[in-house]
Parts: C-alpha cells; structure tokens; sequence
C-alpha cells in the first residue's frame, strides 16, 4: 500500500542521527579549504553518525540542501543500533572525543562531564543561534529550560524534550468485545473493569466457541510495567521516584502496593489476567492483542488510532482483518479513592546532545551544527526539502494542507535513491515540535481524533530521572529483581499477601531505604524553592 506521508519517529531513544567529530580532541576543525583563509570560506565537514546508513546515498538532495545553505561538507557515517553508549564511551577513554553527540542517558552524561569530555554551552549560545529551539523547550519547561542539565553552575547541553511523554500511555479495551458481551460503557472503576474482564474471559467476546481469551495481558519485565494502572487506581508508581508532598517516595514499597497485589492476585486466580505475563515481552503483548487473545492492553495512544493521525495504528489496523475491532482508551480504572493513571514517560528522555572538549576552542563549527540542528527541527522550507524532497517532481501539496510524495516517489525505494526522508534530519531529528510538525504527521480530517488521544493519559513519571544518584546505581538492579519477584510471587500467591510488610523491609536492608535517602537529598537541592 502506497504510503502519502512521512511520519516523524517520537522514539528519541533510538533517534536516527547524532553527529560524531571528523575532528578530535586535538582541536582539529574539520575545515576543508585553506587554514589563513578569510573566516567565510571556511568550509567546515559536518560528519553525522546514521543508524539508518543503508538508507542514505552518498550525493544525496538532503544532504545538498544542507551543505548549500550553511557552506558546509557532509559526511554521513554508520552507528550501531544497540551499542552506541558503549562504542562512544570507548572513544572517549581512547581520547577520540566526538564533535556532538545525543542521547546518552543522564548517568554516562555526569561521568563524561567529569572528565573534562564535554563542551560548555553557554545559554547566550542557544539563545542567539537557536532562538526557535529555545522557544520551544521555555514553551514545555519554563524560563529556566536548562536547569536539568546544568551542572557546577555551567550548561553542557542541548536538552532533548519528549513533550509526549507525560501523557503517552493509556489503556486499551476492545470496545465492540464490551458490546458483544452486554456492556454498553467504558468502564469506570476497578469494579467495573473487572466484571469487563470476567466476561472477556468466560463469555466468548471473539465468538470462536472456545475459551481462549482473556481480560488483560501485559508484561512483568520491568517492575513499572506489572499491570501498573492497578497500581496508580491506588495512587502508587512502583518502579520509579515520585514526589508526595515533597517527600521522596518508592511505589512499590508503600500500602497502596499491596492493595493493588491484592486486586491482581484475585484477578489471577480468576483466570482474568494473561498467566504469561510473567515471561511477555513486548512482542508477545502485541501478538496476543494482534491475534485477539485479550481485550485490555496498555499502550502508547498512537496505537489505538489511525496510522494517519500520527504513527503506529498498530491495534486501529487489526480492523483490516476484522471489521469489527474497535479501541477505546482511557486513563486507566479509577480506584476506592478516584485515584486514576499509570506510569508515564518523563519529558526529559536523555542528556540531549553534547560537544567535545575540543569544541570549546572551535566555536564557530559548534555554531555551524547548532544553527543545523535548529533549521532542520525548525525551518519549513529546509524541513519539507529535507523529507520530502523537490515540490512538484517528488510531492505535492494536498487541498487539505496535507504533504504526499508523487509516483514513484510513494515507495521508499525511490525515496532512498533520490535521497530524502527522516534520516536526514542533522541532530534536529531529535528535536521533536509536535505541533510543528503536525501537517507533516496528521491528516487534516484526524486532527481532532489525535488531540483527543493525546490528552487521554494521566500518572506520574521519574521525578529523579535527569539526576545523578550514584548509590541508587549501584543498587538499582539488585532492587528491581527483588521487586520483580515479589511481585510475581504476590500475584501468582507462591508469596502470601501477609508477606507484604517483609518483602517491604527486604526492599529498605537491600539499599532501598538509603537510595530514597538519596534521592530526597538531591530533590531538596534541585527542585525545591529556596
């Protein structure tokens, strides 16, 4: 099927471009041309690192369009897809420190700024060089948008926000299952939920005469991933720090755990729950929901809707098989107090994109890629010629204000011999604006379809996640096993709830109890008003 638009990836943990250094910490440029040569001939060579290599050409009109417009050389060059932190914390030791780089989670970004690896970058910089992006980031994180990664009282980067992410999981329930099985409401409650479920599962919602089906899969990888909208109906996170009143607090150790272990131990036994979720990962979840094994799912909500609204519509899509699938989504089942949400992705997903020590003395370059980064997110006219190529030959313009790529440019073979699409985005690709980019992402007549799923999500996310806890680190995955066995043993009853309060002070002796200590300290220093 001929695809008419180009959808931006929100996956920022796996972005398509970093830049990575033609030059090192040598202090060499990159500059191609004469070294005494006026400074506005000067052409420097911006090298990108591009997981999705195999889909760039080396002439590229992305890549033209780029060069010509800031006097530049570009280089595209392969990155690994699963061990980029490793590969660049390896060049660093090796003294071969990239140019720019983004992505590296918030521990591996305090490590290298320690070590004297990391360029300041100076708020003046942003400000003068990159004002939309600037604009962008006060919009979502107020007048001090780079609090988060400031450190000693000096910036190191340029934040990457996900401003999705605070609402982006919901819950998923097969509405036209409800309607099969005498159910004419979404459910509310916990109560209302678990009768849904119960006859998900005993009154053949699929009509294949065969009892197959369940209320609701999931997975038990993560600790925050364990049916955790049960857990928010009683106003607790497992999983992650959250704050209470400016207290510092572990979900999974508090008294609404339990009552929420108690729910899905009852559900367990009832047949209710996947019993696999103990070993789902999350492909099983989606073949299991694909394949029409369950009717209550949690998700991101672009997988509840159209692909043409926005990405995904991996679950909408199973409506082209069986006409009669049909989604709703909603926060979660409110519980005895009307405590309602799940876990949630933090806005702030990463470090965001760092310099090398080395770009301190070439401020011009890291102006060249901060001023890239900001046209490419940003600029229309160099966003539209970047993904979609030449208007008139490659796209066309829809009567709707919408964007779709001409014959034969509709297949993506032909767009990667022309040379266009996402992965030629220079470090902006990160950069996500929704709401810029909504003519890019939306079909006009779905907009208000996404902007109703998209403001569907409520919960909480890691309060703590752009700060640095060494000893939480050292603990943290000694606590999550222990989390996670519990949790199963308490669901599946091989640990009686009665236990509850033990299992609480195995979690404080195994470090638990000093990483909350932790974690107030440094929210008392970072967040709270003076």
């Amino acid at each position: 099927m001929n695809k008419k638009k180009r959808v931006v990836s929100v996956v920022l943990g796996s972005a398509l471009l970093t830049g990575i250094a033609a030059g090192c910490s040598q202090g060499n440029s990159g500059a191609v041309g004469p070294a005494d040569g006026a400074k506005e001939q000067r052409v420097y060579k911006m090298t990108y690192l591009n997981q999705n290599y195999d889909k760039t050409v080396k002439d590229s009109y992305a890549i033209k369009i780029v060069e010509d417009k800031f006097h530049v050389k570009i280089e595209q060059v392969p990155r690994s897809k699963d061990n980029f932190k490793e590969e660049l914390l390896v060049k660093v030791a090796s003294g071969e420190i990239p140019d720019v780089w983004v992505d590296l989670p918030f521990p591996e970004y305090d490590k290298l700024v320690e070590q004297g690896a990391v360029a300041e970058v100076p708020r003046d910089l942003l400000d003068k060089y990159a004002p939309k992006y600037m604009a962008w980031l006060k919009k979502h994180l107020g007048d001090n948008p780079l609090l988060f990664t400031m450190r000693n009282g000096k910036n190191y980067s340029m934040p990457i926000i996900w401003t999705l992410g605070p609402t982006s999981k919901v819950v998923g329930i097969r509405e036209d299952w409800l309607q099969k099985v005498g159910i004419n409401k979404i459910p509310e409650t916990l109560e209302e939920l678990e009768t849904a479920m119960r006859k998900f599962r005993n009154d053949d919602p699929d009509g294949n005469g065969k009892k197959d089906t369940y209320g609701w899969t999931g997975t038990g990888g993560k600790t925050e991933e364990i049916f955790a909208p049960v857990f928010g109906a009683f106003g607790v996170y497992p999983g992650i720090f959250t704050e209470d009143k400016g207290n510092i607090v572990r979900g999974e150790i508090l008294p609404g755990a339990k009552e929420a272990l108690t729910v899905l131990n009852r559900w367990y036994k009832d047949e209710l729950i996947d019993p696999e979720f103990i070993v789902n990962k999350s492909k099983n979840v989606d073949d299991k929901v694909i394949s029409e094994k369950a009717g209550v799912v949690v998700g991101s909500w672009w997988k509840f809707i159209p692909k043409e609204a926005f990405i995904g519509g991996e679950y909408f899509a199973m409506n082209n098989k069986n006409s009669n699938v049909k989604w709703a989504s909603f926060a979660g089942p409110k519980g005895p107090d009307g405590k309602q949400g799940t876990i949630q992705g933090s806005p702030i997903p990463s470090s965001g994109a760092q310099f090398g020590i080395h770009m301190e003395k070439d401020r011009d370059k890291m102006i060249k890629y901060i001023e890239i980064a900001e046209s490419t997110a940003f600029d229309r006219d160099v966003f539209e010629k970047i993904v979609y190529g030449e208007l008139g030959k490659t796209y066309r313009k829809t009567d709707d204000g919408g964007f779709e790529y001409l014959p034969p440019y509709d297949k993506e073979e032909e767009q990667i011999k022309f040379g266009i699409g996402q992965q030629y985005t220079f470090v902006g690709k990160s950069f996500n604006d929704y709401d810029f980019q909504t003519p890019y992402m939306t079909k006009n007549s779905l907009v208000s379809v996404r902007q109703k799923a998209e403001t569907t999500g409520k919960g909480k996310y890691d309060i703590m996640k752009t700060i640095q806890l060494p000893q939480y680190n050292q603990i943290s995955d000694k606590l999550e096993q222990l989390t996670i066995k519990n949790y199963v043993d308490f669901i599946t009853g091989r640990r009686p709830l009665s236990e509850f309060d033990k299992f609480v002070d195995e979690w404080k002796k195994t470090g638990g109890e000093q990483a909350i200590q932790e974690a107030q300290k440094k929210y008392d220093e970072n967040f709270k008003k003076k």
